[in-house]
């Protein structure tokens, strides 16, 4: 459960910044969904790997306990919303600097 916290409370930051600061982290909804899909893909794709060679393994505390395809849904929604925040900090940033 607490990793699912986490990964809410990084989309509430980034909801918030974005709003709050009034930064655009894609033009279209093209770009937003090519973006993001080609991210999660790639991720899910090297946790999958990552988990197979045993390079890491979620034993269970602190998740859910829903998994898809062996994986746990944070792993999914991980990969949803940290790139969106990173995304977001980025923007902010850049906005601020410049």
């Amino acid at each position: 459960m607490e990793y699912f916290l986490i990964l809410v409370f990084f989309f509430i930051v980034s909801i918030f910044l974005e709003w709050k600061f009034r930064v655009r982290i894609y033009h279209s909804l093209k770009e937003r969904v090519f973006t993001t899909l080609t991210i999660f893909i790639i991720g899910m794709v090297w946790d999958y790997f990552a988990t197979w060679r045993q390079h890491w393994v979620f034993p269970g505390n602190g998740l859910l306990g829903l998994r898809f395809f062996g994986l746990p849904i944070e792993e999914f929604l991980f990969f949803l919303i940290m790139p969106y925040f990173a995304f977001t900090l980025y923007k902010v940033f850049d906005k601020k600097i410049k």
